[in-house]
C-alpha cells in the first residue's frame, strides 16, 4: 500500500480557499418616507456601543452549551515527533539527510502534513484500531511550497494506544527502502570523476577543512573575471535512468552564488544537454556560507531524453553580474532510482 501512496508523492495537491464576504443593505433614495420617531430610538447609540462584546458572550455562552449538552465529543490523542533520525545502511554513504515534513496516513485517508517538529493529533475515527503511518517529507528541489514524502525512505507504523488527550513521544527512525538503486556519483574522498569542459580549475578536490562538508574531502568550483564559466561533468561514468519512476539527485553543497545542475543524454553518439535546476545561494552564519542538503528532481530530465544509451551529471557555474568572483562547494553527490 505504501509504494502506491510514494508513488502519489508526483501528484499535485491543491488546497480550497474559503472566503468570506459581508453584504451590507443600505435603504437607497427611492424607499418610503422614514419612519415616525420612536422613543426607542435614543437608546440605539447605547446599543451599538454594546453590541460587539454581547455578541462575543453570547457566542462564548453558545460554545459553552454546545461543551456542556455534549461532554463526549471526541477528543484527539497527539503524537510528538521533537527528533528523529535518518540511518543508512552499510556501504549506503552518508547519514546526511533534509527531512522537513511528516505525512502522516490512517489506513484510509491522509490525517495532515505536519513541519517537524510536530504534534500529530489523530483521532479514534482516524486510527480505527489501525497503526497510522508516518512518511518523511522533503522540499523537492529545496522548494518550500513543493512539499512531498520521500521514495526513499522506509515509512514507519505507529499504533495509537494513548487515551484521548495523551501525548505519545516518538523518535522516528527512517532507512532507505531495499528496492532503492543507488547510484554512486561522487563524494570525492579516493577520487574526482568530473572533466572540465572548459573554463577555470573545473571542479577541484580539496582537503581543507573549511572546504569540506564531511570527510576528509569536498569538490570546489571557482569563477572569477578571468575566468567567468567553469562547467564540468562526469567522465564515462554512463548511468542508466529510466523514465516512469522516481530519480533523485542527492547532493551536500555551498555557494555565494547560483549555479546549475542537469543531466547530458546520451543516445547512438549524439549527447543532449537537460537542465535540472538552478540553485540560488545558501544563507550566511555568522559571515561563513552555510552548507545545505538537496533534492533535484531529475524525472522530467529523463523523459525530455526519451530514449537513452546513458547519462552523465553536469555542473555549471556562470559569474553572476557584478561580482568579481564566485565559488561553489559539493559533496556526497549520489542518484537515487528504481
Amino acid at each position: 500500500m505504501w509504494k502506491t501512496i510514494r508513488a502519489a508523492i508526483y501528484e499535485k495537491h491543491k488546497g480550497h480557499r474559503f472566503r468570506l464576504e459581508k453584504v451590507k443593505s443600505e435603504r437607497t433614495e427611492s424607499d418610503p418616507q422614514p419612519p415616525e420617531p420612536n422613543p426607542n430610538m435614543r437608546f440605539r447609540p447605547l446599543l451599538r456601543k454594546l453590541s460587539s462584546p454581547l455578541h462575543f458572550s453570547l457566542v462564548l455562552m453558545g460554545l459553552w452549551g454546545c461543551s456542556l449538552m455534549d461532554p463526549d465529543q471526541d477528543i484527539p490523542a497527539y503524537l510528538v515527533i521533537a527528533d528523529w533520525e535518518f540511518t543508512p545502511g552499510e556501504d549506503q554513504g552518508t547519514a546526511s539527510t533534509n527531512i522537513t515534513d511528516l505525512w502522516v496516513y490512517s489506513a484510509t485517508d491522509v490525517i495532515g502534513v505536519f513541519p517537524l517538529p510536530a504534534i500529530v493529533p489523530v483521532l479514534p475515527q482516524d486510527a480505527n484500531g489501525s497503526p497510522v503511518t508516518l512518511l518523511a517529507g522533503i522540499r523537492e528541489n529545496g522548494i518550500s511550497n513543493s512539499r512531498a514524502p520521500y521514495p526513499f525512505y522506509t515509512t514507519v507504523d505507529q499504533e495509537v494506544l494513548g487515551s484521548p488527550g495523551s501525548r505519545d513521544t516518538l523518535h522516528p527512525e527512517f532507512y532507505l527502502v531495499e528496492d532503492v538503486r543507488l547510484i554512486r556519483v561522487e563524494d570525492f574522498e579516493n577520487s574526482n570523476v568530473f572533466g572540465n569542459l572548459g573554463g577555470g580549475a573545473g571542479l577541484v578536490r580539496l582537503d581543507a577543512q573549511d572546504a569540506v562538508f564531511e570527510g576528509e574531502y569536498a569538490g570546489r568550483m571557482e569563477v572569477n573575471a578571468d575566468a567567468p564559466l567553469c562547467r564540468v561533468r562526469t567522465v564515462e561514468q554512463e548511468f542508466e535512468l529510466n523514465s516512469g519512476v522516481p530519480a533523485f539527485l542527492e547532493l551536500d553543497y555551498r555557494c555565494d552564488q547560483s549555479f546549475a545542475l542537469g543531466l547530458y543524454g546520451y543516445r547512438d553518439g549524439t549527447e543532449s544537454k537537460h537542465l535540472a535546476l538552478v540553485v540560488n545561494p545558501t544563507e550566511e552564519v555568522v559571515g561563513e556560507v552555510n552548507w545545505n542538503k538537496l533534492y533535484v528532481d531529475l524525472s522530467q530530465s529523463i523523459t525530455a531524453q526519451g530514449v537513452a544509451d546513458h547519462f552523465e551529471v553536469y555542473v555549471e557555474c556562470i559569474l553572476e553580474a557584478g561580482r568579481e568572483s564566485g565559488s561553489v562547494g559539493l559533496d556526497n553527490l549520489r542518484i537515487l532510482t528504481y
